[in-house]
């Protein structure tokens, strides 16, 4: 019997990877890790890892409020880069291991310092630029217990542009190995941003809907795939390459 089940098992999964192409929303604006042109760091390394198990994908370029979305309600089959948070749990299965580590960092605008250097030292009133749709550590949710203002915006360039002109106190970025702090603030074209501090990084991962046909059996295709290419050293080939890129 369980060796029935494993050769199903295989067939469908077997079968899959002759099917496709498989969508897969992934950001507009979360470079390098996913660019508007849909290159990218995350995005290259899960092509390669679903070319490793032979199954074709389909990337599709969207706002990630919209892919996040879209995975949620089952409309499409993962999206990336996605961190665990509750609204997830039933709807969306991470990949076995994280594409990138994230780190949020603090930053205010010279003209207006902001003297706190942790979370617990942040003061009430506070209005803080974060991105629509993204995932946070919880302790970052939890500001806004103590009166602190989490304001949305559609990008963390934007963040940036509503920090030079007042318009936030602070603004939380999302960074990661490959982007500096003086490569996000000159992609926003603005001045006088100054490091606060940084707090927990989270795991970025690709998120696989439970709603959608393909979802589940997608997942453990990635994961297969994703296993294949570390071992075989086509993720550090990538890694090189978006690091010095």
């Amino acid at each position: 019997m369980r060796r029935l089940l494993a050769v199903c098992i295989g067939s469908l999964v077997s079968a899959l990877a002759l099917a496709g192409p498989i969508e897969i929303m992934v950001e507009d604006a979360a470079a390098p890790m996913s660019n508007p042109d849909g290159s990218g760091y995350a995005n290259e390394i899960v092509l390669a890892a679903f070319a490793a198990m032979d199954t074709p994908v389909k990337l599709t370029v969207v706002p990630y409020a919209r892919c996040k979305k879209y995975v949620l309600s089952g409309a499409v089959a993962a999206c990336l880069s996605m961190s665990d948070a509750p609204e997830l749990e039933g709807k969306v299965r991470l990949s076995g291991l994280p594409l990138f580590y994230a780190y949020p960092r603090f930053y205010y605008h010279a003209s207006r310092p902001v003297a706190a250097r942790t979370l617990a030292e942040l003061p009430a009133g506070l209005r803080i630029g974060i991105v629509n749709g993204y995932e946070y550590p919880p302790a970052i949710l939890r500001l806004t217990e103590r009166g602190i203002h989490l304001l949305q915006a559609r990008s963390e360039e934007t963040n940036l542009k509503k920090l030079a002109v007042g318009h936030v106190d602070l603004v939380v970025s999302m960074m990661d190995d490959f982007k500096s702090d003086d490569t996000l603030i000159s992609k926003a074209g603005v001045q006088q941003v100054v490091f606060a501090f940084e707090t927990t990084p989270q795991g970025s991962y690709i998120g696989f809907s439970s709603l959608h046909p393909q979802g589940e059996q997608a997942r453990l295709l990635f994961n297969r795939g994703y296993a294949a290419i570390v071992l075989n050293g086509t993720r550090a080939a990538i890694e090189r390459k978006w690091k010095n890129h």
